[in-house]
């Protein structure tokens, strides 16, 4: 895929505008999920149901503390349990209470608190009871305190909170687990000036709220990691959708942006609800835009949190959209707020289905061409995580902390899978399965056979062998399909080519390779006139003869995406370039076109020219067009480039910047180099940054350096210039390079530094400066310091690494740590790295061998075409020639032994 469609971070998963998606293949390709020591997880049990928590806190910001006093109302279940469990972490402890039924009076509790876990003594027979908890604490997670500082003049004064996965334990005493959903209230004490968002209904008065007293209500049940509290200075702006309050809160000066980010939740409400076929679940909702959030957003219950890169100025909104991120925690208040899973192995519930909900809010908005393309990269982005770094199970108890499995497995994949379910089951029985899904569960808690059944019940279907394969297994298929025609018969042959991995990986309990049961789709275009044929799979190879009445003009394989996996076509040339042309739909043309790169001949460089100058033809079929001529690499293939490189389509334009840094001429630098210095779109701007060190020319380094520090929407060129700056390989880059790890140069920025330097140097004075950078607070930070770590490959790192993880809180980081300390062997990463470059410096030499050829045979033919018409045959005499020659030399050679021998 030429280019990304999402840019944004979402609840737990980079974006990909993060190294992550830049990353290749590393050297844990094929490496099982699970890691060594992990036991599998089970649901808590649940003696007691927390139904009510009542918090009052004081904000000290200064100390970046937090002390108050919580108090839990609880309901028995086990009638001979005898203690209540709560989570807590790091509290100073000021006394722990307990009423026994509605009216008693509180009295001191007999508790054992281990500084983890907090447990109270509730006297047998007490069917109710209260626990009253007052504490400080100084939170290492779930409460985060912003300041500026002397390399960070411009940071905001702020208290936000994120509780997902399990960190509301770290400030206020609760069940910290997603089974438990109770009500809420809050009344927090901030600086006075300050406001202060939490869930719910605000009850505060005016009063109050000059004093820095807030208190909100929230009546609905919901598991703590929904709650939020966020305080600091912002702006309102207010919205409304059929009867449902909509607030969106910015830091002060940016009210624009955020009408410019926000305009289109309205229509979102809307077209959620009547797809569903349940309402906006609460009666306000209201999104707050902080700094440094550690996510992209979360759907707290009625309040999303956002980062700060959603709100787009002017020149961002040209190319870039906050729709997905919107849509995406929006749709979390049916999925995920109204109906909650259960633990998080099924999470994918949560996740699958917001992320899925960004491509219905697309499809609503933009059509159907525009959801098809955003349904195409989150099947590429699941299979370069899976063909890259693991594959497993979605639904999977196998890990060390919940954040383990928020990956592309839960999000991505899980959106395919719910793509491929709507278009099994037909929009009508899908879409009723899903409001009988939401309408029995609301307010409750879920598991995934508990969509398979409404699912079921609305349509009919047996669905158990869909869900087994595709949810409940890991893998997908990998389909190798070649199409053969002669006579009267089309040949398709299939092969399943993961089942062949069967064999050698059949230890592996997450491999992913069995054979899958699937219908492959055809459309088959003759005379103007395309029919689908569709043919059951079921085995590691299939062969189908269908019979046509002469040869089609195209074949479109798969042509509505049902199969999410990865689906290799061979078929001729003459039908690629017909399909390009002539398929219905903006799918088939884009498939046509990302088979070509492939195919090196004039025809092809012609058909994929004219595709990318169709300026009416859907974005994304000429950026793949694009994408298809820098594989080609010809000089045809680069004149075709060069004319469109400042065509009027932003996202266009990018793909054609892209395709440019394939090329290692002048001509492409020189393009290249224009964009990078000046255009409308950050985004062009930093695309072509980054081509720009991918022609390899040495005049890059200058214009690379001129837009280092060029401010730009969410750091995105710079990142580009960086990412240039490492594929350039100039040895003067490392020093500036270096430069921009410090703190103090916007994350995105640093981050890209991060990625760059192992591209330049593996040098003693690299390794320590990224090991130094291990102690950072930004978890996405850490995580790219990592990966840097491990492209190195010295094994010498393990020692820093290891001391990290002793003392790393977040996750997502102890994984990333753990993966590494597994993967470092020394040169392996790095040798692969060497052979991918000496790969590609062949590729282009060959594409130049090959365009000087046609060169060269271009001057002859017209020669050889005179001479065949004076009856002359230059190749032919021309043999003769160099045979009698060759006769000569052997006799005189003959004669000569003879003398000798003499």
């Amino acid at each position: 895929m030429s280019l990304e469609h999402r840019l944004h971070d979402r609840c737990a998963c980079g974006s990909a505008l993060s190294s992550y998606a830049h990353s290749s293949a590393s050297a844990a390709s094929g490496r099982p999920f699970t890691l060594a020591g992990v036991q599998r997880v089970y649901e808590r049990p649940r003696p007691f149901q927390v139904t009510h928590i009542a918090l009052d806190l004081r904000l000290d910001v200064p100390k970046k503390s937090v002390a108050g006093e919580a108090t839990l109302d609880v309901s028995r279940i086990d009638a001979r349990a005898k203690e209540l469990l709560l989570d807590a972490v790091g509290f100073d402890l000021e006394a722990v209470e307990l009423r026994v039924g509605d009216d008693g009076k509180f009295a001191a509790a007999a508790h054992v608190y281990d500084g983890q876990t907090l447990r109270v003594s509730i006297p047998e027979g007490a069917a109710r009871a209260a626990v009253r908890v007052r504490y400080a604490a100084t939170p290492r997670r779930g409460l985060y305190f912003l300041a500026p500082d002397e390399h960070v003049r411009d940071r905001p004064a702020q208290v936000w909170s994120q509780c997902q996965d399990e960190d509301a334990r770290h400030f206020f005493p609760c069940i910290d687990k997603p089974h438990n959903k109770q009500s809420t209230s809050l009344r927090v004490t901030v600086p006075e000036g300050w406001f202060a968002l939490s869930n719910g209904a605000r009850e505060s008065d005016e009063d109050e709220e000059q004093g820095g007293v807030y208190r909100y209500r929230m009546e609905d049940p919901h598991p703590s990691y929904l709650f939020t509290l966020v305080a600091g200075e912002f702006e309102r702006i207010d919205d409304e959708a059929d009867g449902v309050r909509l607030h969106y809160f910015v830091p002060k000066g940016k009210t624009d942006e955020g009408k410019r980010t926000f305009r289109r939740t309205p229509d979102m409400v809307r077209r959620f609800g009547r797809l569903t076929g349940v309402a906006y679940p609460w009666k306000t909702y209201s999104q707050i835009v902080v700094s440094d959030f550690i996510f992209g957003g979360m759907e707290n219950t009625t309040a999303t949190t956002m980062y700060e890169h959603i709100l787009l100025d002017e020149r961002a909104s040209i190319d870039v959209t906050a729709d997905d991120l919107i849509a995406h925690e929006l749709a979390h208040h049916w999925f995920g707020d109204l109906v909650t899973c259960r633990d998080w192995s099924h999470a994918w519930l949560n996740e699958g289905f917001a992320t899925y909900m960004e491509h219905v809010d697309r499809e609503g908005y933009l059509g159907r061409d525009e959801y098809e393309h955003g349904v195409r990269g989150d099947v590429a982005a699941y299979l370069g995580e899976a063909g890259g770094r693991y594959r497993r199970p979605i639904v999977c108890q196998d890990y060390d902390a919940p954040i383990d499995i928020f990956d592309r497995h839960l999000y991505e994949k899980g959106a395919c899978v719910l793509h491929m379910l709507r278009l099994e089951l037909g929009d009508e029985a899908f879409w009723r399965g899903i409001k009988i899904y939401l309408e029995r569960h609301a307010r409750g808690i879920v598991e995934t056979r508990d969509l398979l059944r409404a699912l079921e019940e609305a349509s009919g279907r047996s669905l158990e062998r869909f869900f087994e394969q595709w949810v409940f297994r890991a893998g997908h298929p990998e389909l190798e399909v070649k199409i053969d025609h002669d006579g009267d018969a089309l040949t398709v042959s299939v092969k399943q080519a993961q089942a062949a991995k069967e064999g050698r990986e059949k230890d592996k309990d997450d491999a992913g390779t069995h054979v899958f049961a699937l219908d492959l789709e055809l459309d088959i275009s003759i005379d103007g006139e395309v029919r689908r044929e569709v043919r059951r799979v079921e085995s590691a190879t299939a062969t189908f003869t269908i019979h046509v009445p002469k040869r089609p003009a195209f074949i479109v394989v798969d042509p509505e995406l049902r199969i999410v996996g990865d689906v290799r076509v061979e078929c001729p040339g003459d039908m690629l370039r017909a399909q390009l042309v002539g398929a219905p739909t903006a799918r088939g043309r884009l498939l046509a076109a990302s088979l070509m790169g492939k195919l090196d001949d004039p025809a092809t460089t012609r058909a994929l020219g004219a595709s990318l100058a169709k300026e009416d033809e859907f974005w994304g079929v000429r950026a793949e067009a694009a994408s298809a001529l820098g594989d080609v690499r010809s000089d045809d293939a680069l004149t075709h480039l060069l004319a469109h490189a400042r065509t009027g389509h932003a996202k266009v334009r990018r793909a054609v910047a892209a395709a440019l840094g394939k090329f290692r001429k002048t001509q492409a630098a020189d393009a290249l180099k224009s964009l990078a210095l000046r255009d409308a779109s950050y985004l062009v701007e930093a695309e072509a940054a980054r081509a720009l060190g991918g022609t390899r020319q040495s005049a890059a380094f200058d214009t690379l350096i001129e837009v280092l520090d060029r401010p730009s929407w969410a750091d995105v060129v710079r990142a580009g210039a960086l990412d240039g700056l490492a594929a350039l390989r100039d040895e003067r880059a490392q020093a500036h390079v270096l430069t921009r790890t410090r703190y103090g140069i916007p994350t995105r920025g640093r981050r890209a530094a991060i990625m760059a330097l192992p591209k330049l140097s593996t040098d003693r004075k690299v390794r320590e400066a990224l090991e130094d950078l291990l102690d950072q607070s930004d978890p996405y930070l850490k995580v790219d310091v990592v990966r840097a770590l491990l492209d190195i490959g010295d094994t010498k790192s393990r020692g820093p690494l290891s001391r990290q993880l002793e003392r790393e809180l977040d996750g997502r980081v102890r994984r990333r740590i753990r993966e590494a300390l597994r993967d470092l062997g020394g040169a392996g990463k790095r040798e692969a790295e060497r052979l991918r470059e000496d790969l590609e410096a062949l590729r282009s030499e060959h594409a130049e061998l090959k365009a000087r050829l046609g060169k060269l045979e271009a001057r002859i033919a017209p020669k050889e075409a005179a001479s065949k018409s004076n009856g002359v045959h230059p190749g032919r005499d021309a043999d003769k020639h160099e045979a009698e020659k060759d006769a000569g030399e052997k006799g005189k050679k003959r004669k000569k032994d003879e003398r000798a021998s003499r």
